[in-house]
């Protein structure tokens, strides 16, 4: 069988002319595809940029803010101080010594001590003023101190509450010492007494 060159040739030009429409048209498919992955790329840098551009334009106006609000401290040097009342608000309570108590020394519970009645206790190092005298000191089970106090032919419990202590069934401000007495437990926090001075 003889082969006819021309016509090889023909069907050769036939093919390549019907493959070249298809390579083009997968080039431009390919490259448009490719630029949409670059876009999506890029996409979050720039938005990353207008963040920072945005904080540092927050820094700049937090900067001046603080630099005006010290010049308006520094220009108001008359201005009244906060009264001693809020400034003992502010004061950490006076850590109670447990030891030095069981030793028989006050001294960290000196002061006056009122409840919301208006009943008062007085202590200086030595104990109680004028309310009957400590007989006894011990620790109680959750970490407070008991007294036993004696006053003429009668005599009370007291119960001393360090900062952070809860009081059983009482709502008390846990960020002061504090301290019950008397012959029966307290049923109310009117009858809590805290440290007045």
């Amino acid at each position: 069988m003889l082969c006819n060159p021309k016509k090889d040739i023909n069907w050769l030009l036939i093919l390549l002319c019907s493959l070249i429409p298809v390579v083009l048209i997968s080039s431009l498919f390919l490259f448009n595809h490719k630029n949409q992955d670059t876009e999506a790329v890029n996409a979050p840098t720039t938005e990353q940029s207008f963040t920072t551009s945005s904080t540092t334009a927050t820094s700049t106006t937090t900067t001046t803010s603080t630099s005006s609000t010290t010049s308006q401290d520094s220009s108001t040097t008359t201005e009244e101080k906060p009264s001693t009342r809020e400034e003992q608000t502010n004061v950490e309570p006076q850590k109670i010594d447990e030891q030095a108590i069981l030793n028989g020394d006050f001294s960290t519970l000196v002061g006056t001590w009122r409840n919301g009645l208006g009943q008062e206790f007085t202590f200086d190092k030595n104990g109680l003023v004028n309310s009957g005298n400590i007989e006894k000191v011990s620790m109680g089970n959750h970490g407070t101190i008991e007294f036993s106090v004696r006053s003429g032919f009668t005599g009370y419990g007291m119960s001393v509450y360090p900062a952070g202590l809860i009081i059983d069934g009482l709502d008390s401000d846990l960020s002061k010492n504090r301290l019950t007495a008397g012959q029966a437990a307290p049923t109310s926090s009117e009858q809590v007494f805290y440290k007045v001075d």
